[in-house]
Formats: C-alpha cells, sequence, structure tokens
C-alpha cells in the first residue's frame, strides 16, 4: 500500500505544470510564494494607470503564470477593474478565462456572481438569470439585496415579467427599509398590471408561501378567475389570500370577493336582470330595450324585470351586473347594448357564471364565455346572408368593395370579403373613403378605369387620331373630350356592395351611373346602353336607417337603386305574423313605430320565456343549458335558434326597391333563379 500511494504521488508530481518565475523554470507549487510577492510589485508599478490600463496589465501578468493561485487573483482583480470602468464585455471574457483556467479559485463563487451580473448587464439576461438563481442560496447575506433587484433590473429591461415580479418580491425582504418598501410596489405594480393572465398563474406556482408579493399575486388571479368564469378557483384563491395572509392590503379585497361569491349562488326564479343606459347620451336606447321586454314580459306574467342603469360605461355595466346578480338575485341579464360596454358586461356576467342576453353588435362576444349569449344583427350576419343570396342564389362570384372608414364601413366590408374568398368568388375592385366625403366622382371614376385614361390604350389611340386630324385647338380639345366619354368603365363585377349610410349611398349610386356603370340588374343578363353588363347594388342595415333613400322625385336617388337589395335585422313593414303582431302590439302601447332595438329587445324576452317554459324553475345553470337548446322560436324578427356559439340565428329581411318604394323580396325570388323588379 505504501509503495503504491508513493506511486501515486510521484505520478502527481510529474502531471503538475511547470512555469518560468525570475528565468528560472519551476513547478507550479513552488512558485506561489515568488509569484505573489511579484504581483504585489505589479500592482504598485501600475497603481497610477487608469482602471482600463491596470486591468489589461494584470491580465498579461496572469497569462503569464499558467496554474498559479496568485495569476487567478490577478485575473479577478483585472475582471472586476473592466467591469468598473465600463466594459461589461472585457469583464466578461476576464471572469470566463478565470473560472475555465483557475476552477478551484477561493473566491470562484464571488466570481461566478459578477460574471452573472456582467451577462444581465450585456442582455445575456436568461445566461444571467440562470446563474444568480443557482448562486443566490450561496452568496453571502451583504450580497444578496444588490444580487436580487440586478436580477430584477434585468428581468424586467429583458421583458420577463413573471420573473421581473419574482426577483423585486425577494427584493423587498433585503435592504434599507424605504428600498424594500419600492421594490416590493415595483413587484405589485407587474403583477397587477403588466403580466398576463397565463403568467399570473405561473407565477403562483413559483412563489414560496412567504413570497411578500404573493397577497398580490393571489388577488389578481383572483380576479382573472372570476372574469374567465372559473369561480371554484376564484374562491380558492380569494379563501387563500384571507386566511393566510389577512394583513395584506389585498386581504379586504378577497374577503368581499368571497361574500359575493356566495351571495352569487342564490338566484331568484322569475326575476330578469336589465342592466342598460339610463342616463348620458344613450338614455334613449336604454328606455327603448325596457319597453321592448315590458311589452313581451306583460305586467302580470311570471316574470319580473328589474333595471339598473349602466351610464353607456364599461364600468356601469359591470356594476348593474353585479347588483342585479348579488342584491336582486336575477337569474339572467338582458344588457350589453353598446359596443363600449360590451365587453366589461360580458366579463361581469360571466365571473358571476349568470346568462347574459347580449344586445350589442360586437364581434366575439361570446367566445370563451359559455354564459354569454348575443342576440343582434352582426356585421358577420349580414355579410353571410347577403353571400347566400347573391353567391348561392344567384350565381354571382366578382364584386366590388365601397366603404367609408368607420367601423360600421370596414366591419361589413371585412366580413363580405371572406365571405366572397370562402365560397371561391373574388373581389375586383375595392375603394375606401373617409366618411363624411361628399364627392365621389373620382373614387368611382378610379374604380372603374376612367380616372387615369392616359393608360387605358383605346384613349391613347384616339387622343394620336385627334391630335393628328385637328390643327384647331378648340375642336382637337372638343375631340379628345368626345374620345374621353367614349371610353367604357371596367365593369368587370356582377354587383357592388356599398357598406355605407343611407346618407353617402344617394350620392354614390349617381356617381356610379354618371360613370355609365349600368344599375338595375333586375334580370339575368341585362345591360346598359353601351353593351355593359348591368350591376346589382347591395348593402347592409345603414340603408334603411333613412326612407327618403329609395324616393324617386327630383333630386332623388331611387332611380338609380331600382332592384338592388339590403339586409335587414327588423322591417316594420314586414308581412310575417309574428311581426305585425309586434308591430300592432307596440304601436298600441308606445303611440310610435318600433325600431331594430325595441324589436331585439322584446325577441330576448320571448327567448327567456322559451327556456324557463322548458325549465320552470330553472336557477342559472339550467337556464343557460335551456337557452343553448332553443330553436325555431317564434318572435318579432324571426324563428330564433340558438346556434353552437352561442349566437341568436335567424333568416334576415332582403328588402328591395321597385317602382313603389321599398318591398321584403318574396319567397320566389329569395329562390334560386328568382329575381324582382322590372326588366331593365
Amino acid at each position: 500500500m505504501r509503495h503504491l500511494v508513493g506511486l501515486l504521488l510521484a505520478l502527481a508530481a510529474c502531471a503538475e505544470g511547470r512555469v518560468v518565475v525570475r528565468g528560472q523554470e519551476m513547478p507550479v507549487s513552488q512558485a506561489e510564494g515568488t509569484v505573489a510577492a511579484d504581483l504585489a510589485t505589479e500592482r504598485a508599478a501600475i497603481a497610477r494607470l487608469s482602471p482600463a490600463n491596470r486591468a489589461a496589465k494584470l491580465e498579461g501578468f496572469a497569462a503569464r503564470y499558467p496554474g498559479v493561485p496568485a495569476a487567478a487573483e490577478a485575473l479577478h482583480e483585472a475582471a472586476r477593474l473592466w467591469r468598473g470602468s465600463g466594459d461589461p464585455a472585457r469583464a466578461a471574457l476576464a471572469y470566463q478565462r478565470l473560472l475555465v483556467d483557475h476552477p478551484l479559485h477561493r473566491d470562484s463563487t464571488a466570481a461566478k456572481y459578477e460574471l452573472a451580473l456582467c451577462d444581465l448587464e450585456l442582455g445575456r439576461t436568461r445566461d444571467g438569470l440562470a446563474n444568480l438563481s443557482s448562486l443566490y442560496p450561496r452568496l453571502p447575506e451583504a450580497s444578496r439585496a444588490q444580487a436580487a433587484r440586478a436580477a430584477a433590473e434585468g428581468a424586467e429591461r429583458a421583458k420577463a415579467l413573471p420573473e421581473a415580479a419574482r426577483w423585486w418580491s425577494e427584493a423587498s425582504t433585503r435592504g434599507a427599509p424605504a428600498d424594500r418598501e419600492a421594490a416590493l410596489r415595483r413587484a405589485t405594480d407587474l403583477v397587477e398590471s403588466r403580466l398576463s393572465p397565463l403568467e399570473v398563474a405561473r407565477l403562483r406556482e413559483a412563489l414560496p408561501s412567504d413570497a411578500p408579493v404573493l397577497p398580490a399575486t393571489l388577488a389578481r388571479l383572483s380576479k382573472l378567475q372570476l372574469q374567465a368564469g372559473d369561480r371554484r378557483g376564484a374562491e380558492e384563491s380569494a379563501r387563500e389570500l384571507a386566511e393566510r395572509h389577512p394583513g395584506a392590503p389585498q386581504a379586504a379585497e378577497a374577503r368581499l370577493t368571497l361574500d359575493r361569491l356566495s351571495r352569487a349562488t342564490t338566484s331568484r326564479p322569475g326575476v330578469i336582470g336589465v342592466a342598460v343606459p339610463l342616463s348620458g347620451e344613450l338614455k334613449r336606447w336604454g328606455e327603448v330595450v325596457v319597453q321592448g321586454l315590458q311589452l313581451a314580459l306583460g305586467e302580470d306574467g311570471p316574470l319580473r324585470l328589474v333595471v339598473r342603469d349602466t351610464r353607456g360605461e364599461p364600468e356601469g355595466a359591470a356594476a348593474a351586473i353585479e347588483q342585479l346578480v348579488l342584491d336582486e338575485g336575477a337569474v339572467a341579464v338582458v344588457g350589453g347594448v353598446t359596443n363600449a360596454e360590451a365587453d366589461r358586461a360580458a366579463a361581469a356576467a360571466e365571473g358571476l357564471g349568470v346568462p347574459l342576453l347580449s344586445l350589442s353588435k360586437k364581434s366575439d362576444i361570446t367566445a370563451a364565455r359559455p354564459h354569454v349569449f348575443q342576440h343582434m344583427l352582426t356585421a358577420e350576419a349580414q355579410a353571410k346572408a347577403l353571400a347566400d343570396l347573391l353567391m348561392g342564389k344567384r350565381g354571382m362570384t366578382r364584386f366590388a368593395i365601397l366603404y367609408p372608414t368607420v367601423a360600421y364601413g370596414t366591419e361589413l366590408a371585412n366580413a363580405f370579403w371572406d365571405q366572397v374568398e370562402a365560397r371561391g368568388g373574388e373581389i375586383r375592385a375595392v375603394e375606401s373613403y373617409p366618411i363624411d366625403k361628399t364627392t365621389f366622382t373620382p373614387l368611382v371614376k378610379d374604380m372603374v378605369g376612367r380616372l387615369y385614361l392616359d393608360e387605358r390604350p383605346e384613349y391613347g389611340e384616339a387622343a394620336r387620331a385627334a391630335a393628328a386630324k385637328e390643327t384647331d385647338p378648340l375642336r382637337r380639345r372638343k375631340a379628345l373630350e368626345k374620345a374621353r366619354d367614349a371610353v367604357p368603365p371596367i365593369v368587370d363585377f356582377d354587383a357592388v356592395l356599398i357598406a355605407d349610410f343611407a346618407k353617402n349611398v344617394k350620392l354614390i349610386a349617381p356617381a356610379l351611373a354618371v360613370e355609365d356603370v349600368p344599375l338595375g340588374a333586375c334580370q339575368p343578363g341585362a345591360r346598359g346602353r353601351k353593351g355593359i353588363p348591368a350591376v346589382m347594388l347591395f348593402g347592409g342595415n345603414g340603408w334603411g336607417a333613412d326612407p327618403t333613400l329609395f324616393e324617386t322625385g327630383p333630386g332623388g336617388a331611387g332611380r338609380y337603386l331600382r332592384c338592388s337589395i339590403f339586409v335587414d335585422g327588423f322591417w316594420a313593414q314586414a308581412e310575417r305574423p309574428e311581426t305585425r303582431r309586434f308591430v300592432e302590439a307596440y304601436q298600441a302601447r308606445f303611440g310610435a313605430p318600433p325600431t331594430i332595438l325595441e324589436a331585439y329587445a322584446y325577441d330576448a324576452a320571448r327567448l327567456l320565456q322559451a327556456a324557463l317554459a322548458a325549465r320552470p324553475n330553472a336557477d342559472r345553470e339550467g337556464l343557460r343549458e335551456a337557452l343553448g337548446g332553443l330553436k325555431n322560436v317564434k318572435a318579432a324578427t324571426g324563428d330564433l335558434t340558438v346556434g353552437p356559439k352561442r349566437l341568436v340565428e335567424k333568416e334576415l329581411f332582403y328588402l328591395t326597391a321597385d317602382q313603389d318604394g321599398v318591398r321584403e323580396l318574396t319567397p320566389a325570388e329569395r329562390a334560386a333563379g328568382g329575381w324582382g323588379g322590372a326588366a331593365f
């Protein structure tokens, strides 16, 4: 055994490196004292140099004595000087070399920590945070406050916000009181306003039970869970906050949430909440919604309305729904009328688990909200109805679109474009314009290729011929005007969608006619005076807002709109039996004809009546299930069916204009091959 130990020691001695010190080669183990003395001499010699020059000298010194512990000291000192002089890149290289060449350096933990700080300064956030996380438990207590703040700042710069919140929370446990308070405020701000729902959930799982930011995280998580309809999760988060952190600033809110959730489980059969604007600019909207509901439910029926004012504002809508559910026990709510309040109303209803019949036309309001139903005319519904008729029944495939750059126009134009592309059709021309535009001639000229005639070969030939034939300037100008008028419009579309309101439709239709676009495609194959195929004009419910649109007297646009088609969700003059009964009853009770808003409110009540007839005395979940299964409910706007996305579906009103004015298309005209109006 003694021989074996001796052999191992001899082999180790043979493997030991050798360095040249003061001109003499010697083993590293014997050189340490001399090199340490030389390092002291070197430090004295370079003491007056700049930090960067001292760092370079020390790096050179370390390179001469590989493996010697004193060289590691020189290299560590050089790295710190580089970092102190504002060059973290050179510092990082020195730290990396130190840790590779001297893995047993006595201050390797400090070197790794300082390298991690360099990585953060250089934007290498992932490496810096990974190293700090592993080193942090081994750092001396005096360094931990600085380490946590550096990690938090680096993570925030890199937009790694959950990591930043965790490190700011850690920083709030160390340092001066003012620094700790500031760090906790930073962590709380990130949690409350900058983290996504998924990031909040993941942060909650990563935080230790004593993390200072945990109460804020639990409070935000509970809110998010309520908005997503996860009431059980919201209750668990709120209960953990209230019971384990009773002294936290957020604990009072958690106790309030628990109380609200407890009250939200109780509903009163027959109580229908109504959350609508009853003050402000949209007060009239709320009033007519209430009138439509009252007409449907009657005064002595089993359902009772309780109304709260939303002021037409998002927070007002949420507050109104909370009052209706928590204070009144409403089994369902009708509301969310304006686009501004629609999302907030839907989120509040979902959080409280109450079925909401939203009367907003906002898209995607029901997405990921199983308690939210939508009953209102949307751009998507209009676009689908128009495409069903024009493409599915009349075989049209090529379209032009004119629309104003406001929400109504862009939504309808985009929705119809999507329908056309999905069915294999083509959009051949598109023109947009500001809603207050008053002159449409240049826009129409551009759409049909008559704005820049120099690009049209037929005009170029006629212009050259006129120039060669006519020498008199006046005659030449008249010849050119004649040539310009003779150039036909490029009409390579079957129909034109004017996704606008009546005010602009009155101006656009004549502008099309002036440019020789044949209008009034009442019969297949109809052509204009230049043999150009006639096109159809069509639109959405914005056309029906002004009954004078179709007038044919002097200055009227009606003669240009003959055989045009537009869709609407309600038409008071319709001959449908349910529509007639509603219109007559509303007129008799309120002394005025109803509009689409009253009609849709009336139908919302009919849907609730049908659901409760199927499930008498149902609680909120039972009513939600019953609403989801409704089919062919007879109502003022048609036969209503709740679709798979909880959108109320029905056939829209197809309207056209003939010599007698506006009327609804007949069933034959809506069928394949059917065309209304007189021949072109």
